[in-house]
């Protein structure tokens, strides 16, 4: 199936701007055109597409996305975007450690201010009587 940069762009979450960027920028190389020269997305964009969001998501730099998607359709260069996946991944993990120790934090404070709302309403109610 065959997708228009207006439904590409609703279909993934970016703007018909942003998808002109990245093939500018070679991020999705060889996108097709029609007979009247508008883009036509495939499935297959649209799959690479949604996995640059993901790997960007988690915070892969532009000149890595790059990078990668240079070597995509060269198969010499599997070893190579593997290695830059794991290295990718162990970031995330990193990243990932970090969030829950915030959000540890967080949970510690909000259990105070929890407790101190408690008590709080306890002498309250208390001084009532």
């Amino acid at each position: 199936m065959n997708y228009s940069i207006t439904e590409t762009s609703r279909l993934i979450g970016l703007s018909k701007y942003t998808l002109r960027y990245y093939e500018k920028e070679k991020l999705i190389p060889k996108v097709k055109r029609d007979s009247k020269g508008y883009r036509v997305y495939t499935k297959q964009d649209i799959e690479w597409l949604t996995f640059l969001l993901n790997i960007r998501q988690t915070g892969m730099s532009i000149n890595k996305i790059k990078q990668f998607s240079q070597m995509r359709f060269n198969t010499e260069t599997i070893s190579i975007r593997r290695k830059m996946l794991l290295e990718h991944k162990e970031n995330i993990i990193e990243q990932e450690k970090k969030l829950q120790k915030s959000m540890a934090a967080i949970e510690a404070k909000i259990a105070r201010y929890d407790r101190y709302t408690q008590l709080q309403t306890e002498q309250k109610d208390m001084n009532r009587y």
